[in-house]
């Protein structure tokens, strides 16, 4: 079973600022009033592992994931969601304790992908993580 560690977003949806997620092996919970943002937690999950349809993560396109102000505050340029696994039994072919992966996601709706910090592209990524048995349109 692969572990998610942590959950970073930055500019994603609601998540104007920094937003650091500390998850603990087997189940989380996450609760609080409407309109707080949990649905966005799950969106952030779907969105950093590469889920292609920005309608599926409840947006008309993908440029509307970028936090947009809201009532007062600075429209974010860009979001980004980073997602962290353990990787101490090499669920994913790569050689780190730690597995991070990053979407980044600009005005013009186009997307640029990270593991590690390295620069990849989406199907790399996907088969990164079809290494791991985690599907971004599948039930995880």
């Amino acid at each position: 079973m692969t572990i998610i560690t942590k959950l970073t977003a930055k500019g994603f949806k609601s998540f104007a600022k920094r937003v650091d997620i500390d998850l603990i092996e087997g189940y989380n919970a996450v609760i609080g009033p409407n309109g707080f943002g949990k649905s966005n937690i799950i969106d952030a999950i779907c969105f950093v592992l590469g889920k292609s349809s920005a309608k599926g993560l409840r947006a008309e396109k993908s440029a509307n994931l970028i936090y947009n102000g809201g009532k007062q505050g600075k429209a974010a340029s860009e979001a980004e969601v980073s997602i962290h696994f353990d990787n101490s039994k090499k669920s994913f072919p790569i050689e780190s304790k730690e597995v991070k992966i990053t979407r980044v996601v600009k005005q013009s709706g186009n997307s640029t992908y990270y593991v590690n910090d390295k620069t990849m592209t989406r199907q790399q990524v996907l088969d990164i993580l079809a290494a791991a048995r985690i599907d971004p349109d599948g039930h995880n």
